[in-house]
């Protein structure tokens, strides 16, 4: 009786695992990408894949919008911070278009460059990108005080669905 019952119990929850495994579906991974822009802001762009996954490497063009073009500007432990936001960014490369936005800049001078950092989420895609998600972290340089010549690097976690 008692073999009977453990039998029954490991019967059922054998089942339980492989509906709920069934249930859930294929599982979309994070795959980890950089975007190098170039000639901002607006010039061109490379979408390097920097593990395997679903997205293949891409190139293009990418132009930008920011809403505000005035930066706030606030003093960090005597350092002044330019702080422009929203930026979005539209790569339209070859094997689609793809949006991010990156909610906020943040820029420091240096003497010769401009320093920014921020963060940067995937607004919206087609191709390639259309169930696109995720979203990472930015760096930007721009010379001559960021009036000059203009780069970009962005790195991060997108999930294709």
């Amino acid at each position: 009786m008692r073999r009977s019952c453990l039998t029954i119990a490991t019967l059922v929850v054998a089942a339980v695992t492989l509906a709920s495994v069934a249930a859930a579906g294929p599982e979309a991974a994070n795959q980890r990408v950089g975007i190098t822009m170039r000639g901002l802001p607006n010039g061109t762009f490379v979408l390097a894949p920097l593990q395997s996954g679903a997205l293949e490497r891409d190139s293009g063009t990418v132009r930008h919008t920011v809403a505000n073009y005035t930066p706030r500007v606030v003093i960090r432990d005597g350092q002044r911070v330019s702080i422009f936001k929203p930026v979005v960014w539209l790569l339209d490369g070859r094997r689609g278009t793809l949006a991010i936005r990156e909610p906020a800049n943040r820029w420091v001078e240096t003497g010769d460059a401009a320093i920014g950092t921020g963060t940067w989420k995937v607004v919206r895609g087609t191709g390639q990108y259309a169930q696109v998600t995720g979203g990472g972290r930015s760096a930007h340089v721009g010379h001559n005080g960021g009036t000059g010549a203009w780069f970009a690097r962005q790195e991060g976690f997108l999930t294709s669905s």
